[in-house]
């Protein structure tokens, strides 16, 4: 994805359709993987990756002026906050105020704060440090016990060549009887880094530090060779599309997006100023954005992602599983594994182990054929009210494409899991 998919990304407001078994499946669409006992699926209720937050009445508002009565079963019509005031992420601040951040292309991010529930709005200064935000996810800003405001974003170059055009690299396939095109990110010249800008003032002022002079900002990118050790003898790798969450160790993990078959990670000792070298974890994962979040009633973190083994990538299936874990010991190690969705053609499996080395992995040129329920899942949002976990993503088939095109068309799902559910074994 970039800046154009996320412009897509806030398109698609529908009709709220309650699903307790199967989801009701969308023209182009698939039926999802039946749901678990308690799990609740809304379908077209917001745009994937948006946000919501709980009021203090108890009600739920999302990022488009809903509100929920009901836990977020039912919602009402969606209203405007104000002239030229709009985002994807919600967050309640320690101050008790609400804020609101938006991606405002390449170049800044916004950011609003409401003192009064989201009634009124107040502008803050852009999310603007020297090299960056060039582009960010949905709802990714974080408030650390410090106070401090972390705001992750994406340095992202691409390349585009005469002999190397995206429209005649993608990678195929064929599904009932026609070709389509299943892959495109990883085929052609394209790079992104992360940034972290932090403000200590509730967005009043950004800040990001610096380096050979004051003239480079830091940002994060791969640096490993294929057994992960920080050596740089594998070139650089990439790292976006980024989430960041506080451990109960007092650091903060970041995990991003890479080429490597891996999700790829960094840990700051001091609050996001500064970022331990990127590594790969064990945690296998395509080229697609993972999602970091603290459970807030025990600290543990959840990781909702992409989860498919170097080979299911090469056969096409790069966001054919959305998978769940939870890990109690600020990131060390992860468990219960959890199949959120899962196209046809993979397995159901909890676990799903990487390559054993961590190198470049990506779609064979012409995957072959593809089964009926061939479907991809993915940009999903993770948020919590109550006892209640609601996990936003989009959900597509061949009909619309590759995963990065066609966002406004692809099923806007919600799902409304018990935090317990992700405990149990």
């Amino acid at each position: 994805m970039h800046a154009n998919e996320l412009v897509l990304m806030l398109v698609g407001i529908g009709m709220i359709m309650l699903a307790t078994g199967r989801a009701a499946a969308a023209e182009g669409s698939v039926v999802s993987t039946p749901l678990p006992a308690g799990v609740v699926e809304l379908v077209g209720v917001a745009g994937m990756s948006n946000g919501l937050v709980e009021l203090k009445d108890g009600s739920l508002l999302m990022n488009d002026g809903r509100i929920s009565t009901d836990g977020g079963l039912t919602w009402g019509e969606g209203r405007s906050f104000g002239e030229g005031i709009s985002g994807s992420g919600l967050l309640r601040l320690q101050s008790g105020a609400l804020a609101l951040t938006q991606s405002v292309g390449y170049g800044k991010g916004m950011m609003w704060v409401s003192a009064d529930e989201a009634q009124t709005w107040e502008p803050c200064s852009p999310v603007k440090t020297p090299g960056g935000p060039d582009y960010a996810m949905a709802d990714v800003m974080i408030q650390l016990n410090s106070g401090r405001l972390l705001y992750p974003w994406d340095c992202d170059y691409v390349g585009e060549h005469p002999e190397m055009m995206y429209k005649d690299m993608l990678a195929w396939g064929t599904w009932k009887g026609q070709r389509y095109d299943v892959e495109g990110h990883g085929h052609t010249p394209e790079y992104f880094a992360t940034g972290i800008s932090y403000s200590d003032d509730q967005g009043t002022t950004w800040h990001l530090d610096r380096r050979f002079g004051g003239g480079c900002p830091l940002v994060l990118m791969g640096w490993f060779d294929f057994e992960g050790n920080p050596n740089g003898m594998c070139g650089i790798t990439p790292c976006g599309e980024s989430s960041v969450a506080e451990t109960n160790d007092g650091r903060v993990l970041m995990f991003g997006r890479s080429t490597v078959g891996r999700i790829v990670h960094s840990y700051s000792n001091d609050d996001g100023k500064s970022w331990s070298a990127v590594l790969p974890t064990e945690l296998a994962a395509s080229n697609s954005p993972p999602r970091l979040r603290r459970i807030p009633k025990t600290g543990d973190l959840l990781c909702v992602w992409n989860q498919v083994s170097g080979e299911e990538i090469r056969r096409g299936y790069r966001r054919g599983r959305l998978s769940a874990a939870i890990s109690k010991d600020s990131g060390a190690t992860w468990e219960n594994f959890k199949t959120i969705e899962v196209s046809e053609g993979l397995e159901d499996g909890p676990r799903v182990y990487p390559d054993p080395e961590s190198r470049m992995v990506r779609a064979r040129q012409d995957v072959g054929e593809l089964p009926d329920g061939w479907a991809y899942f993915h940009y999903c949002n993770v948020c919590f009210a109550g006892d209640k976990v609601y996990i936003m993503y989009a959900r597509g088939s061949p009909l619309l494409g590759i995963a990065e095109q066609n966002l406004h068309k692809q099923e806007s799902v919600v799902r409304i899991y018990p935090v317990e559910y992700f405990y149990q074994e």
